[in-house]
């Protein structure tokens, strides 16, 4: 048994005879034990002291660390965005832009900044933003930081960037724009759109690009553009048209669209999304010239039932096999509001209508002079030479034909002209005649004008 006596515990032996007394020799060893024990034990102050010590030491040495990591962070950051200030003085092509969604879609607030890349290239896609949807960001090479406005393009498609060469020329301050003079070029394809809208200021694919002189250049701000429609519904008071001979159009249409000289190179410009567009037209159906289209509608060639609807479908528009057939008259008279008003640039007589459009926004009537010595052609379709443009009189007839309700359309723009006068509509309309009589002549064809609702739906965004 064991008994506490002065804070130490002594062993006793119990003796045979029952009493209690303990043994020399093995107390002496327990005394001897316990001396040993109390000189390794630490005195508690003492180990008190030690811990205190430690736990300080401890302390310090994480004030230390933790001074030095947010010190290096500090110079970090500074020194970073210094250098990203250099570089993005350096760099050429990033847009920070402020952003305001409306309508049905997610707002955001009007201070929210967004930072967008821009490729300049001609492609028919729309730009991306400049992180993309894999949360990368685009090359630093391809970007700068510019302050401008929202355009009407990004605020029905929130999140999509208005591609560079819908842009005017930064010499233009389109903010100073008189609001009865602000005017929207409607820039219908294969009509010399290039021609104009790089004579007016427009970042276009343009191989020259002399602005002409006059009010018109500046007056007109904004562009609209097969499915880039960026025109201010609320704040534009003219919509200007570039229109052509509608048979000349759809013509320059098909060979422009064609990628059957280079497959590869179309595939690798415009993407798999185009590509497939124009083979169901130009590779699957054996559409490699207009006059194929044409005996394909006469019935001559052995085409099969869905290529000769497909022909016919890339004539009236109703099916998308490249952008310059698809966004035709009717949709590019459909999307804007129903009661604009619009003047016209007949490529024809460009210099003409040129003047008298000047005039009507409050210019001279002579800026470009009788003859055309300023306006340089841009983006010629090449490929539109000698037996590309070959049609035989009944291949022409059934194109004509299908193209009734586009020559409607066109007459139509032409009537509704504020600068055009009835004797510049009827001159127009005789030169169809000469190739299109039967469709020129007429009001009404024997095919109903088509319901494009979800064309404007999907490519202008909403109904007008």
């Amino acid at each position: 048994m064991c008994r506490k006596d002065n804070h130490e515990c002594r062993p006793f032996l119990v003796n045979r005879q029952g009493s209690s007394a303990p043994t020399s020799a093995l107390a002496q060893q327990m005394k001897m034990h316990a001396i040993e024990s109390k000189k390794r034990r630490l005195p508690f102050h003492q180990l008190a002291r030690s811990i205190k010590k430690n736990i300080v030491l401890v302390v310090f040495a994480c004030l230390f660390f933790g001074c030095l990591k947010i010190g290096y962070q500090i110079g970090t950051n500074l020194v970073g965005n210094d250098d990203r200030s250099r570089s993005a003085l350096r760099q050429p092509q990033l847009l920070r832009q402020q952003t305001h969604y409306h309508g049905n879609r997610e707002h955001s607030p009007r201070n929210k900044t967004q930072v967008v890349s821009r490729q300049p290239h001609r492609s028919e896609l729309t730009q991306q933003m400049h992180h993309h949807g894999n949360g990368k960001p685009s090359p630093r090479n391809q970007t700068r930081i510019v302050s401008r406005p929202v355009h009407p393009y990004e605020k029905i498609w929130p999140g999509l960037i208005v591609p560079d060469y819908m842009l005017k020329d930064p010499q233009y301050d389109i903010e100073s724009v008189p609001a009865d003079k602000k005017a929207c070029f409607v820039h219908v394809g294969k009509t010399a759109g290039s021609t104009v809208g790089c004579s007016l200021g427009f970042n276009l694919h343009c191989t020259s690009k002399v602005q002409a002189p006059g009010v018109l250049p500046h007056y007109t701000t904004n562009m609209f553009h097969a499915q880039m429609y960026d025109c201010d519904d609320e704040t534009t008071t003219f919509f200007i048209f570039v229109v052509r001979h509608p048979l000349d159009r759809w013509i320059s249409a098909f060979n422009y669209d064609n990628p059957s000289r280079d497959w590869e190179g179309f595939r690798q410009q415009f993407g798999e999304k185009h590509f497939k567009f124009r083979s169901q037209l130009y590779a699957e159906c054996p559409f490699n010239t207009i006059n194929d289209v044409g005996e394909a509608l006469s019935g001559k060639s052995n085409v099969t039932d869905v290529c000769k609807r497909r022909a016919e479908a890339s004539i009236d528009g109703t099916e998308h096999f490249g952008c310059h057939h698809y966004f035709n008259y009717q949709f590019h008279l459909e999307a804007i509001p129903q009661n604009a008003t619009i003047m016209t640039l007949r490529t024809e007589h460009l210099i003409e209508d040129w003047n008298s459009v000047e005039y009507n926004l409050g210019g001279g009537k002579e800026v470009l002079g009788q003859v055309n010595n300023i306006i340089a052609h841009n983006n010629v379709n090449k490929a539109s030479d000698g037996k590309l443009k070959y049609l035989t009189e009944q291949s022409k007839r059934q194109i004509c034909g299908k193209l009734c309700n586009e020559i409607q359309t066109y007459k139509k723009i032409l009537r509704l002209s504020i600068n055009l006068s009835e004797k510049q509509v009827q001159e127009s309309v005789d030169e169809v005649m000469n190739s299109c009589p039967i469709e020129a002549l007429a009001t009404t064809c024997s095919d109903p004008i088509p319901n494009i609702t979800d064309k404007l739906i999907y490519s202008r965004g909403y109904m007008a």
